[in-house]
Formats: C-alpha cells, sequence, structure tokens
C-alpha cells in the first residue's frame, strides 16, 4: 500500500513539475542518488563509532593491573567464537583484559564463525579434545553460548537423560553443550562457566539460553547471563561506540561492558 501512495506521489510530482517521462527519470536518478548520500552517510558514521571504541586508550593495559588472590595466576580456558576472539576489536577481548589486568592465565581457544556442534574440525565440540589442551590443567573453562548455530543450520537436539560422554550426539547444539560440559568436569575436574552474548532480538538464541539454565540443574555449571543483563543493554543502547554491530563490542565495550561482568563473575567462583 505505502509503496503504491510512493509511486502517486513521483507520477503527481512528474506531472505538475517535470511535464514527462525525461524528467521523471531525472528525479528518479535524484532519489537514487539522496538515497545512496544517505547510506554512504550511515556507513560511514558506523565506522567512525567504531574507530572511536577501537581506540589505543581503551586497549588492555598492565598499568590497571589489579592485585587480586581470587583472579591472579588462574589457569582459565576460553572456548569460543568472534565474541571471545575480538572480531571487531583486531582479535582482542576480555580474555586478553583478563590477563593484562588481573593477571589471569589464559588459553584462548577462540575462532570467529564456528559452532558449538558439528564433525567440522573448529567446531567447539572437536576443538576442545586438542591434546595440547588435554596435557594442562586449568581452573575454570569458560564456553561461549555460540550464535551460529542457528545461522549454520545445526540441529538444535535436546537435553538428555545420560551422563556419559559418548552417549551425547554432538551433531546436535544441545549433545555439543552436554558433551564439552562432561569432557570438562572428566578431564579436568574444573567449574565450567558459559556466558551468553549481547545480540539484536533471536527467537533460537533466547531458547537456546532457557536450555542453558535447565543444563545448569542439570549439571551445576555456572552462566554469566550477558544478554539479560539489564545494565549491559543499555550501555550498548545509547553508546553506540561500544559495540561495532549488534553483537561484536570494540575495545571500548570489551572494557567497559564484558571485561567487568567476568571479573565480578569469576571471582564469585573462586570466593
Amino acid at each position: 500500500m505505502i509503496s503504491i501512495i510512493f509511486l502517486d506521489i513521483l507520477c503527481l510530482i512528474n506531472i505538475i513539475y517535470f511535464k514527462g517521462v525525461i524528467a521523471l527519470k531525472k528525479l528518479t536518478a535524484l532519489i537514487g542518488l539522496y538515497i545512496a548520500k544517505n547510506l554512504f552517510s550511515t556507513l560511514f558514521s558506523i565506522l567512525n563509532d567504531i574507530k572511536k571504541g577501537n581506540k589505543s586508550k581503551f586497549h588492555p593495559n598492565a598499568l590497571y593491573l589489579e592485585k587480586d588472590d581470587k583472579l591472579n595466576g588462574k589457569k582459565i580456558l576460553f572456548l569460543g567464537s568472534s565474541i571471545t576472539y575480538g572480531a571487531a576489536s583486531h582479535g582482542v577481548s576480555f580474555v586478553e583484559f583478563l590477563k593484562e589486568e588481573s593477571k589471569v592465565d589464559t588459553t584462548k581457544e577462540a575462532i570467529s564463525g564456528t559452532t558449538l556442534a558439528g564433525l567440522e574440525k573448529n567446531s567447539y565440540v572437536q576443538r576442545i579434545k586438542k591434546e595440547d589442551l588435554k596435557k594442562n590443567y586449568y581452573d575454570l573453562i569458560i564456553c561461549q553460548l555460540s550464535t551460529n548455530d542457528s545461522r549454520f543450520k545445526k540441529a538444535l537436539g535436546e537435553i538428555s537423560l545420560d551422563y556419559e560422554l559418548e552417549n551425547f550426539n554432538t551433531e546436535t547444539t544441545i549433545g555439543a553443550m552436554e558433551y564439552i560440559i562432561s569432557y570438562a568436569k572428566n578431564t579436568w575436574n574444573t567449574p565450567v562457566l558459559f556466558y551468553t552474548c549481547i545480540r539484536k532480538s533471536d527467537p533460537y538464541y533466547e531458547h537456546l539460553i532457557n536450555v542453558l539454565y535447565k543444563l545448569k540443574d542439570k549439571w551445576d555449571i555456572e552462566i554469566l547471563d550477558v544478554w539479560n543483563n539489564m545494565e549491559a543493554n543499555d550501555l550498548k543502547k545509547y553508546d553506540k561506540t561500544l559495540f561495532a554491530d549488534d553483537a561484536h563490542p570494540t575495545l571500548k565495550g570489551y572494557r567497559y561492558v564484558y571485561f567487568p561482568l567476568f571479573k565480578e563473575k569469576i571471582k564469585c567462583i573462586f570466593s
């Protein structure tokens, strides 16, 4: 309906002011130019916000090192994709902040665009089984609740009644989550923390978070629910330099949103 009205207005403008097909083509060209200009302006604004959010002053800095026995020297394995990696901040994420400013001994196993589930070598469930990781000891395993599984059409699966590692279907997202939890507990006998990510409204991801809370009851895992953190979402809403898009933080976003939340949560786990 709106498009029909818009076309009618175009025709009326053409009749009154331009009188002819040639003039209408000129009008169409002008409208196209106007749209292109606005798109360019929007893109420039977004890129400028990202640049501001990635200024060097927001970078992890050892001068801000906080001496805290609950964090200093703790060995933590981080398993995830783009948010854990730092895709919009040149490969720097909350992991580097914890390393530089809280003296956490970090192992970062993060590859952008990867899924929890799958037989692919870069899926979470395959990477956690790397031999060089297995040989080490970790005080805590932190896993990102992937936003990629739905995008790559991974089957959701369901929570199993089982606890045995070999009985989980790792080609499903929930099966992979249970496998990772079970593997971590069997291999390192250490706490497991899953964290959720801020992003635009997504019914699939919201459902996955609900499943995560059910897994918490089954497996006694920890959850850092950034998705449902009202303060974090408000910060994102009012400061456009904190995130490059709906999900990926800039350095500023990691410093003021993710890093403080992780620091507080990890302290609670080790208290």
